[in-house]
């Protein structure tokens, strides 16, 4: 009996425990940025990349931007047209951009851009 008990238990373990690499399956924009923001601290790159769409052009450096970017402007709005989704610091500057695509039954990450500013603090 104990055996069994053991048996069921390990089983359901090791059934809980199997999809802890497994990154949300994200079903709107707003809910893969903020999955994106809450975690990108422990965030590596091999789970992020599971989260961008097929024909994307984002690399690892982007990734490392992007996290950069959350770490110094953590205190941030956002303005959502379509599947676009624009994040800006305080003083009302953009800090990134990204647009989703639906793919497979979920949205992935098709584009991820940082704006250039000038030295007169005006976006080139």
């Amino acid at each position: 009996m104990k055996l069994k008990l053991f048996s069921l238990f390990a089983i359901a373990t090791i059934f809980l425990t199997a999809c802890g690499d497994k990154v949300l399956v994200v079903r709107t924009p707003l809910e893969g940025d903020h999955y994106v923001r809450s975690n990108i601290e422990s965030l590596e790159w091999k789970h992020f990349s599971n989260m961008i769409s097929s024909d994307s052009d984002i690399q690892e450096d982007d990734f490392n931007q992007l996290k950069w970017t959350m770490d110094h402007y953590s205190k941030t709005r956002y303005i959502m047209v379509s599947d676009e989704l624009y994040r800006f610091d305080q003083n009302g500057k953009m800090v990134y951009y990204t647009d989703w695509k639906e793919e497979d039954g979920e949205y992935k990450l098709e584009k991820l851009e940082f704006p250039n500013y000038d030295t007169t603090g005006n976006m080139e």
